[in-house]
């Protein structure tokens, strides 16, 4: 969504999915093809100025200064009351902008939004910063909370969390209790966008998990700097008792007590030490998949999953070497629990998509 220079925008109705041309002024409109009243989302409404709309007439853009005109039914030439362009619809234009609408000039085009609140969660305070989605999505309720955490009188006393981020620990820590029809244990991903928190929800599962006795976790993201913020994330949830390793900082060897002394707690890494190999032969990979042992089941946590795309490239080309390594790091850790947190446009949530197939096939 974007605004043009002469300040109208397009929005996607929440019913019937057309593409509106909304112009300067006006936050509140009426689709003209299934009537629904809706209104511009919170951050382009802070840019316009509040301005009335006739439900019972089109909205239609002036073709000289974008202005949106409601315009009675049946009329086809009047004058721009606002700049006095004389305009002149013919019924097959009239028709075609009440089909279709209008899209802006950078092509792009939105979605009206609305306020987000965990439906079936009481506890914990509210999100610090305002949180929406899309009208369409609202309208789909999650399933009903089953699971119980084990830290969550911890964190209704600490309020390290929200309660938006409880309610994605919670789902995630549900989820994890079921198994694929392969056997393998369901994975999950969270689509939060920006300023939410994922580290801290991925922190508060970490935490989760240590007090089910699962010690181990790998955690990979983009940059080795992001381990300071892991242990920060952990210790706001009261996990000082964890260790943070980062792998950039440690030899080639086994990792286990006898060799570095790392017995449990988190191993950091990023996307690039999962293709990473020593001058001897040795790779990360198989560090880890050692260090984590037969019986592992423990928590492998792919932050900013989007690195792990082109697994499955387009025809002709290759799949990137950091796909396959996230591919293998599955597959060797057959009792794992997958935990994918970041945000994934639809090109890349089909390359998560299509690795999650072959991972089943391959264990079938």
């Amino acid at each position: 969504m974007m605004m043009t220079a002469s300040g109208s925008c397009s929005v996607r109705c929440a019913g019937c999915k057309v593409i509106l041309r909304v112009g300067p002024g006006q936050t509140e409109f009426v689709c003209p093809t299934c009537q629904l009243p809706q209104m511009l989302p919170p951050e382009l409404m802070r840019k316009q100025k509040a301005h009335g709309i006739d439900p019972t007439k089109i909205q239609l853009p002036c073709v000289n200064c974008k202005a949106i005109l409601n315009v009675p039914y049946g009329l086809s030439r009047f004058n721009c009351p606002q700049c006095g362009q004389m305009l002149i619809l013919s019924t097959e234009q009239l028709q075609e902008e009440v089909a279709i609408g209008v899209e802006d000039e950078c092509g792009l085009a939105g979605e009206t939004f609305t306020d987000y609140r965990p439906p079936k969660l009481s506890i914990a305070p509210p999100h610090p910063d305002p949180v929406v989605e899309t009208s369409s999505l609202s309208a789909v309720q999650p399933p009903e909370p089953s699971y119980h955490l084990k830290i969550q009188d911890h964190l209704q006393s600490s309020n390290a969390l929200s309660c938006l981020q409880i309610e994605a620990l919670l789902y995630t820590c549900q989820r994890h209790l079921q198994h694929l029809p392969n056997g393998s244990r369901a994975g999950f991903f969270i689509g939060d966008g920006a300023g939410v928190g994922k580290g801290r929800t991925i922190a508060g599962l970490i935490w989760e998990n240590w007090h089910h006795n699962r010690r181990k976790a790998l955690w990979i993201s983009v940059g080795s700097d992001l381990k300071f913020d892991a242990r920060r994330d952990l210790d706001d949830v009261g996990a000082t008792c964890i260790e943070v390793h980062p792998l950039n900082k440690l030899p080639y060897s086994k990792l286990d007590p006898k060799s570095v002394g790392i017995i449990g707690g988190v191993v950091f890494l990023t996307y690039s030490s999962l293709i990473a190999s020593s001058e001897k032969g040795g790779s990360r990979i198989q560090q880890l998949v050692q260090w984590c042992g037969p019986e592992f089941d423990g928590l492998l946590i792919f932050d900013e999953s989007h690195k792990a795309k082109n697994l499955v490239p387009e025809a002709g080309g290759q799949p990137t070497k950091t796909g396959e390594g996230v591919l293998e790091i599955q597959l060797a850790s057959v009792n794992k629990k997958d935990f994918e947190s970041t945000v994934l446009f639809l090109m890349e949530t089909f390359q998560l998509r299509k690795l999650a197939e072959i991972l089943s096939f391959s264990e079938a």
